[in-house]
């Protein structure tokens, strides 16, 4: 049985610096290993200072000398002189080095040493890793990695820290001028203030960090002032931004991540934040950009104060203010023009005007879209730049009549030749500007009346552009708003077919056609309720249009007992074959027209007394439907009288045997009709959705002020924008109807009466 000898303290020691410590203090300094340890053949991987079996000798040495029993464990003396050992060498080999050196230098030779430091706390730690493993636990002591670091943290970088700061500082402003810099060497000094945290950034936060924010600060102030001076709006953008981008690519360069955040905050202030209100007092800030149209400059500025707390909101209401303008201009230039305008046909026929405004947003849309991201905040300015002028009083034909026109003229067979996808464009485009418009109301009901002349006289040019036009309007108002127009065109399409069920039961008769009178005879029926109301003028049919209206009387009846039939014979249209000067035309006329050119079967001479007699009609109407065959551009009769311009009283009127024309079918204009809707009905309408609302909302609320009502009344109207007078007017209704009362403590205060 054998007995492990003991291995006393100096005897080991001795082994272990004369075996260990000064042979890793020799590589350090000079870089000399022993010829009899084995090197790796890969040149990239670092060199061996000690072969396995040095290794192996001095590991069990400490082993030994730290599991012998008390009084020969020596941890603790082992743990001590670990610490003693490595602060000797420091004192004697590194701080002398790095006395009196600066700058670069200090940076080199102290990454140097640091490096150096780290290759002995790693083989110091291999040595003593039972000691690391036991007697740091147990003791609950600092480990051995960490006690290494921290000698090195209180004797080398406690002394040189300042300096060395200062020269880090120096460097990355040289950086920032455009000179190179050696970025290993710097990354390798930030590194080394990251490593001396031991897994916290505390000590680069608070030794580099605390610094380099507030000098970086100072630097790009003092930059924002030189480029104040000097620059023009864009390019001090262009310059800060790339400012802005150097600095984080510092960050990913050589510095912690956790500065990115903090740095980037730092130069936004310098740089964007404190010159804010200098920048955009500049001639080529916003409005300068605007005007010239530089969207790539937009861009920048709308990417850079986004960065800066609410510094978009200042650059929004410049941007708003501009487009206001903008507006504002093209409709003066509309006002002055509408002025010169003689006739409706001139101020509602003319699509420049919206054209001119859909253009405007068009490019707006285009720069929200393109330079500032869509961002909300420009799109309500947009918007409530487009609600100032969109909604002005430009004179006798407003804003909804002058659109609903220009979609007249886009979807009418007579206007604007355009491709299925422009059409489609441009009533989106309209859609959009409609969107901004108050009087949503007045559109709808002009557009219901272009619509029925579209439909009822057949001159649209596509029924899928119609259905389109009313689903984008049906969307952005809601299903009520479109209801009567869908209800128009659902009625044609069920009139067709009503149409082709006449014409089956016509057939069955047993007198065929002769029971029409001898005349080709169709019906549209409409449904009253979607249709605009039409003035019914009662006329003394000739005896085929009556005898065919009977017919389809019975027919209908037939079908249904609890409809009533009424009769808009201004609607009618009817083509009769007329022999003029010889040549046969084809005339297509109104039911009204064609009553008075019935009467004239022959040579016959008839004065305005007697054709208004045989027709029935009064005599306003009768002169109106006279000038379209007389006076108008086909001059179908001819009439007495030197006024070449008006219908007199004491008129009379023959065929036109001089007449010329080379179409077989000529289309004779009904008389116009002053206006294309009907203000009693909108304003009657309008007064019903006030006292709906009212009532809703009080219902709810039972008791509310009569600024809370009226303000609530507006939030719910989206169709129309009433005046707060009406809505005062409207509670008063209400109050004498008895759905509200006054509060009798409190006059402003209304109360709902169940």
């Amino acid at each position: 049985m054998s007995v492990a000898s003991i291995v006393p303290l100096e005897d080991g020691w001795e082994k272990i610096k004369n075996q260990g410590i000064k042979v890793l203090e020799e590589f350090l300094d000079t870089g000399h290993i022993r010829s009899n340890v084995p090197q790796n053949a890969d040149p990239k991987r670092p060199p061996t200072v000690f072969s396995k079996a040095n290794y192996a000798e001095l590991y069990t040495t400490v082993y030994n000398m730290c599991t012998q029993r008390t009084p020969n464990n020596w941890s603790e003396q082992l743990y001590r002189r670990y610490g003693e050992a490595m602060s000797d060498y420091v004192q004697r080999q590194v701080l002398p080095a790095l006395q009196d050196q600066t700058d670069i230098p200090l940076m080199k030779e102290l990454l140097k040493r640091w490096s150096n430091h780290k290759i002995y706390v790693k083989w110091m730690d291999r040595f003593f890793t039972y000691l690391d493993r036991y007697y740091v636990k147990l003791q609950s002591v600092e480990s051995l990695h960490s006690r290494g670091y921290s000698i090195f943290h209180q004797l080398v970088f406690e002394e040189c820290k300042k300096d060395t700061r200062n020269a880090l500082l120096r460097v990355i402003n040289l950086e920032r001028t455009g000179e190179h810099i050696d970025q290993d060497l710097v990354k390798g000094i930030v590194q080394m203030f990251i490593d001396l945290g031991l897994g916290q950034t505390n000590v680069y936060e608070s030794e580099f960090e605390e610094a380099f924010l507030p000098a970086t600060s100072d630097y790009f102030v003092r930059q924002a002032s030189g480029w104040l001076m000097e620059d023009s709006f864009p390019e001090y953008l262009r310059k800060a931004e790339a400012a802005l981008n150097a600095e984080e690519q510092r960050v990913t360069n050589y510095l912690h991540r956790s500065t990115q955040p903090k740095l980037k905050h730092v130069v936004i202030q310098a740089l964007f934040a404190q010159p804010q209100a200098q920048l955009l007092e500049k001639e080529t800030a916003v409005v300068y950009l605007l005007e010239n149209d530089k969207r790539e400059d937009l861009a920048r500025m709308h990417r850079s104060f986004s960065m800066v707390d609410n510094g978009l909101n200042p650059i929004a209401q410049s941007f708003r203010q501009y487009v206001t303008d903008r507006g504002n201009k093209i409709v003066d230039e509309r006002v002055e023009q509408a002025k010169q305008m003689a006739s409706k046909s001139e101020a509602l026929g003319d699509p420049s005007f919206i054209q001119t405004l859909l253009d405007l947003h068009d490019r707006f849309k285009g720069i929200v879209q393109e330079c500032f991201s869509q961002d909300s905040l420009f799109q309500k300015s947009l918007k409530e730049a487009f609600e100032v002028f969109i909604n002005r009083d430009i004179g006798k034909y407003s804003f909804a009549a002058l659109m609903s026109s220009f979609c007249d003229r886009i979807l009418k067979k007579s206007g604007e030749r355009l491709s299925d996808n422009q059409v489609e464009e441009l009533l989106t485009k309209m859609v959009e500007l409609f969107s901004f418009l108050s009087d949503k109301d007045l559109f709808a009901e002009i557009y219901r009346n272009q619509l029925s002349k579209r439909l009822l006289y057949e001159t649209s040019a596509s029924e899928d552009a119609e259905k389109s036009m009313i689903a984008k309007l049906k969307m952005k108002c809601g299903a009520q708003f479109t209801s009567k127009l869908e209800g128009m065109i659902n009625d044609l399409s069920l009139a067709g077919d009503l149409i082709k069920e006449f014409k089956e039961h016509c057939e069955h008769l047993d007198d065929g056609r002769s029971a029409l009178g001898g005349i080709d005879f169709s019906v549209t029926v409409l449904t009253t309720g979607f249709w605009p109301s039409y003035q019914v003028q009662d006329a003394n049919l000739n005896p085929q249009m009556q005898k065919a209206i009977q017919v389809f009387h019975n027919f209908y009846n037939g079908r249904t007992q609890h409809r009533r039939l009424q009769w808009i014979h201004s609607l009618g249209q009817a083509t009769i074959q007329g022999r003029l000067n010889n040549r046969r035309h084809d005339l297509i006329v109104n039911s009204y027209q064609a009553l008075i050119l019935l009467l004239f079967t022959k040579d016959e001479s008839h004065d305005l007394a007697f054709i208004q007699n045989a027709t029935g009609l009064d005599q306003q109407l009768t002169k109106k439907l006279m000038a379209t065959l007389t006076i108008s551009k086909y001059k179908i009769l001819n009439k007495s009288g030197a006024d070449s311009k008006a219908i007199e009283d004491d008129a009379t009127f023959t065929p036109n045997d001089t007449f010329q024309c080379p179409h077989r079918k000529i289309k004779i204009p009904p008389p116009t009709t002053e206006e294309t809707h009907n203000k009693e009905r909108v304003e009657e309408d309008r007064s019903i959705a006030i006292e709906a609302a009212i009532v809703r909302i009080m219902k709810m609320r039972r008791t509310l002020s009569h600024q809370q009502l009226v303000t609530e009344v507006l939030t719910q109207l989206s169709t129309f924008k009433p005046n707060p007078k009406l809505i005062k007017q409207r509670i008063e209704h209400l109050i004498d109807r008895e759905y509200l009362e006054r509060d009798p403590n409190q006059a402003s205060m209304y109360r709902y009466l169940a």
